[in-house]
């Protein structure tokens, strides 16, 4: 619902996450991962002429959460699990204890990982691709 009215053509649309993230296939990564259970405030260009008060409907690109999740949960695992196979080639190499070795190897990789997803995640939330956009008005306040 559009909750406010901003300068240059912007409005402030609250999401009630209740209604929201019902439909999601994701929906309890956010709580896991420690999002918010509140309402969410965004400021969006209204490019549907939506005066206050108004519901609104806003999409994001399948592809943007394709590529979201991939970094969210394929890097970090793709860390640890490199960070094992390193750690047991190290060892092999220096004669070292496999399964210590492999150990430290994943959970360095899996910092690693989890590193590089969360610089990647800051890289990719610059982009257009990522932001909510506004594709209709569901229903008018009356006037």
């Amino acid at each position: 619902m559009v909750s406010g009215v901003l300068p240059g053509n912007r409005i402030q649309v609250t999401v009630q996450r209740s209604e929201a993230c019902h439909s999601c296939s994701a929906k309890g990564a956010c709580q896991t991962l420690g999002g918010q259970t509140g309402d969410l405030l965004l400021a969006l260009d209204n490019s549907v002429n939506a005066d206050l008060g108004d519901q609104v409907r806003i999409t994001i690109e399948e592809s943007a959460l394709v590529k979201a999740s991939l970094v969210l949960y394929l890097v970090p695992a793709l860390g640890l699990v490199g960070g094992a196979i390193g750690g047991s080639a190290i060892a092999a190499w220096m004669g070292w204890d496999n399964d210590g070795t492999a150990l430290m190897g994943s959970l360095i990789g899996l910092v690693v990982g989890l590193f590089m997803s969360w610089a990647m995640g800051k890289r990719m939330a610059t982009g257009k691709t990522f932001i909510p956009r506004l594709t209709g008005v569901t229903r008018k306040t009356p006037a």
